[in-house]
């Protein structure tokens, strides 16, 4: 049997959505990594509170990029 058109458009948006999903779980270990080595420079059983307010900041100054970013790239159009 063949796939209709709105077979095949549910089937795109699917894989889209699964390597959004990727991609995002991609960053946010990037963003973890980059800020937990910039942060925490002694390494024990908690955060202090220096180290807490840090990595939130770092976190944050990441997702506010990365929300510039998309937004630029979804008003310019993606590529096709």
């Amino acid at each position: 049997s063949s796939m209709d058109d709105g077979d095949i458009n549910s089937a795109k948006m699917q894989v889209q959505g699964q390597m959004a999903a990727q991609y995002i779980q991609e960053v946010m270990q990037v963003i973890t990594s980059k800020c937990f080595t910039k942060c925490v420079t002694r390494p024990g059983p908690k955060l202090d509170d220096s180290e807490k307010i840090c990595t939130a900041k770092c976190m944050d100054r990441y997702l506010d990029a990365m929300a510039i970013v998309s937004q630029t790239w979804v008003l310019q159009g993606s590529p096709t």
